[in-house]
């Protein structure tokens, strides 16, 4: 039959399915503070620009796992449906085949 389905990517840097929307891009103030660590934000504007960075991070992994959700639950779907039409087609050819006849004895 089908093979076992596959787990989820967790691992950071690794490109699931893309989404249907594509994710907005970062913008020059977000990428600098990509590598910036908590500790080091001394402003408001470089925790106001972290933040966002993080929050876009965020979301682009919610999405990606949306993503992957959605793909195995239309994957389980197809899936159910078949095993359906299989079980319909053996209730369907065990009806409808006649039963065997007995050896007769002579």
């Amino acid at each position: 039959m089908s093979s076992a389905p596959a787990p989820l990517k967790l691992a950071p840097g690794v490109s699931p399915t893309p989404s249907k929307q594509p994710s907005p891009k970062p913008s020059q103030a977000a990428l600098r503070t990509t590598t910036t660590k908590p500790e080091d934000i001394s402003s408001p504007h470089e925790l106001t620009a972290f933040v966002e960075t993080l929050l876009g991070q965020l979301e682009t992994k919610f999405d990606d796992m949306s993503s992957q959700l959605l793909d195995r639950m239309a994957q389980m779907s197809s899936r159910v449906d078949s095993l359906e039409s299989s079980i319909k087609d053996l209730i369907e050819s065990d009806i409808a085949a006649p039963a065997s006849p007995q050896p007769s004895r002579s």
